[in-house]
């Protein structure tokens, strides 16, 4: 994989990915509310996803209950969306940068998954596959 980007989206905020910018990261990085993209807080899912998707970016999230809401899921499978959910979503940002981190190896072993996919981090770096409905 020559130039692999990751997405994080609204529910990561400003300042994680802001932070990660900063960093010498082996991926790069996009994230909702950045400049260049500046999707709308309110923006549907499935309208941010499919910009997503033809970047043929990877999106991370803590909304773990995407795969039980049909829009989401629906887009996710339309645009071919490849996805984690990173552990974290109420801990304080330095947990999340250490659980990225240390289960970064692990994750891009999944990359080259088929999408759509979606993986599970955990906050003891395990990566579990979450089963995409029919």
């Amino acid at each position: 994989m020559d130039s692999v980007t990751f997405y994080f989206d609204r529910c990561f905020g400003k300042r994680f990915p802001e932070a990660l910018l900063k960093m010498d990261t082996p991926f790069k990085v996009e994230y909702h509310h950045s400049p260049a993209n500046n999707f709308p807080q309110e923006m549907e899912d499935d309208k941010w996803l499919a910009i997503v998707g033809a970047k043929g970016w990877y999106v991370f999230s803590h909304d773990k209950k995407w795969h039980d809401e049909s829009p989401a899921i629906a887009a996710i499978k339309e645009h071919k969306i490849g996805c984690f959910y990173l552990w974290g979503a109420q801990v304080p940002t330095w947990d999340k940068y250490v659980c990225l981190a240390r289960a970064y190896a692990r994750i891009k072993e999944r990359l080259p998954t088929k999408k759509p996919f979606i993986y599970r981090v955990a906050y003891n770096y395990r990566i579990d596959a979450v089963k995409l409905p029919p």
